[in-house]
């Protein structure tokens, strides 16, 4: 009867709020193959940038605080004739200190041994003269004040021993990989020490330390130090096209089908396409340089007198077209960037089909891409928050009852455990560096191979966010391709090892461009191959 009530049993989320597919993001993520994918990514890109500043010269280096420098002469009148006269006084200043050092010490032609036998030779006459006057002391006068007043003279000594060497060093130069890297990770921490404090505007803020990270860091390495940072660039590409096609492979049948594939399949997948990842975000920049190049060369005929302002006058409307090119070529690489390597991943397309994907989607539908793109920044800022804690927990933990029973001082007087590993709630982040001044041989390398497993638990983190990252948009280009294209969620494309991952109870029969299962309890259904072997099998979207 049509007034009879109707119940309703279930709701299909999925069908009716489709981006709630986004909050599966973080369960694709945390998948162990993305991960350790991911960690070897990060450390090949580092290692990479390590090579990179051990050969590049030192004349071209930075100088300390080089980035700091960069932000703050931003509000000069000219940001870069300021940025240059602060950053040559900074280095004037670090090289008068070296040459005072050396001249006060006798040696004005030594080197930096000199000043390191000079350091030690000041820290062992402050330790012996600390431990002589506690030691002469009567005994009514060694009280706990004449110890801690001993400890603490031992302590400073070793303190200043450490940092005027590590400023006798800056006559070296600072590494360019070195001073953008240690930038970021200094705003990375900021950033959640601010969300922690609830200050998102205020001076130091979640929003500073949002565009020093995005903004200034960049900046900087693109106006300064261009040559090191394209060749780094493409470099971390090469890297980024084998191990983040991997990973963007991987989440692409894991998203579509909830099954995962093997590591070596998918680094074979991400091989094969190598060209087709590398050159994906390079294409539109050459575009956006062609078009740049040839109307300044027409801008060229302008310095013929008389005749050259009136035809750039008269043919100054292709200037204008080419300027909407190359607008729309920024707008959609920078909006639809994201989407490039999961187009390749889930249509095994090549680098055209991704630019082409990409573009289309961003300009069909860029509220829904703006939303998607919000809304999984907002949850993937929630993920990574709560991913930081827990092995933060996790190092605090393990710091706390490792050095439970170790009883032993370093030569600083401080605890050994807390000198070989500083506590992380001390120190105030994950990451640390070792003070070696106080420790002996065989605590120096105990130290290191400590500070080598706990960078390892902390590149976990970094290893989280690039496989979320990868994984986050590979669903926003699934949501896409179904609001534009109406192609299923479940529709990706499947190579012929591919078939290993089957589910079992399931026969599969896999080609490059079908997919048929055959269940026991029914027949194959039949699949009819698509005329262009880029786009996406059509079929039983369940196979």
């Amino acid at each position: 009867m049509a007034d009879e009530p109707q119940m309703i049993r279930g709701i299909d989320w999925k069908a009716t709020f489709p981006f709630v597919n986004l909050f599966r993001g973080f369960r694709v993520a945390i998948h162990p193959s993305k991960l350790f994918l991911a960690l070897i990514a990060l450390a090949l890109i580092y290692f990479g940038g390590k090579v990179l500043d051990g050969i590049w010269p030192e004349n071209y280096s930075a100088v300390p605080n080089e980035i700091g420098i960069y932000g703050m002469s931003q509000g000069a009148a000219n940001p870069s004739v300021e940025f240059s006269r602060q950053r040559d006084e900074q280095r004037k200043e670090v090289v008068d200190a070296y040459k005072a050092r050396l001249h006060a010490i006798g040696k004005d032609n030594g080197g930096l041994a000199d000043i390191k036998w000079s350091i030690n030779d000041s820290l062992s006459k402050e330790l012996s003269a600390a431990r002589d006057y506690y030691d002469h002391l009567p005994a009514d006068a060694k009280t706990p004040e004449a110890l801690q007043n001993r400890d603490g003279r031992i302590a400073l000594a070793y303190a200043s021993a450490a940092s005027d060497w590590q400023n006798a060093q800056a006559i070296k130069g600072i590494g360019l990989f070195d001073t953008f890297c240690n930038f970021e990770l200094e705003m990375l921490n900021q950033m959640v020490a601010s969300v922690r404090q609830s200050n998102w505007l205020g001076d130091g803020g979640v929003v500073d330390a949002i565009k020093a990270f995005a903004i200034f860091a960049p900046a900087w390495a693109i106006q300064n130090h261009w040559v090191f940072f394209t060749i780094f660039f493409l470099y971390k590409l090469c890297i980024w096209s084998i191990f983040g096609g991997a990973i963007a492979r991987i989440a692409a049948v894991h998203v579509a089908r909830d099954e995962k594939i093997s590591i070596r399949h998918a680094l074979r997948f991400s091989t094969s396409k190598f060209l087709s990842f590398l050159s994906a975000p390079i294409i539109p920049l050459l575009i956006i340089v062609t078009v740049g190049l040839v109307i300044a060369v027409g801008g060229f005929i302008a310095n013929i007198p008389f005749v050259g302002p009136i035809a750039v006058g008269a043919l100054f409307f292709v200037a204008l077209i080419a300027g909407f090119v190359m607008t729309l070529v920024t707008l959609g690489t920078g909006a639809g960037f994201n989407l490039m390597y999961p187009t390749i991943a889930v249509e095994g397309s090549d680098s055209f089909d991704a630019i082409s994907r990409s573009f289309s989607y961003i300009y069909a539908r860029p509220w829904r891409m703006a939303f998607y793109s919000i809304v999984s920044l907002i949850y993937g800022t929630i993920c990574y928050l709560f991913v930081r804690f827990f092995l933060e927990m996790m190092l605090t933990l393990t710091h706390k009852f490792v050095g439970l029973f170790i009883v032993t001082h370093a030569d600083n007087t401080a605890s050994l455990w807390n000198v070989i590993w500083p506590a992380p709630a001390t120190v105030g982040s994950l990451t640390y560096d070792i003070n070696y001044w106080p420790l002996g041989p065989g605590q120096k390398v105990g130290a290191f191979l400590i500070m080598l497993w706990v960078y390892l638990a902390i590149g976990l983190v970094g290893a989280f966010a690039i496989s979320f990252y990868l994984s986050a948009n590979t669903i926003i280009y699934f949501l896409m391709r179904n609001e534009v294209d109406a192609t299923e969620l479940d529709d990706v494309y499947i190579e012929q090892a591919d078939d290993e991952f089957a589910d079992v109870g399931q026969t599969m029969t896999v080609t490059s461009t079908t997919v048929t299962t055959v269940s026991p309890a029914s027949e194959p259904a039949p699949v009819s191959s698509p005329s262009n072997g880029n786009e996406p099998p059509s079929g039983d979207s369940s196979a």
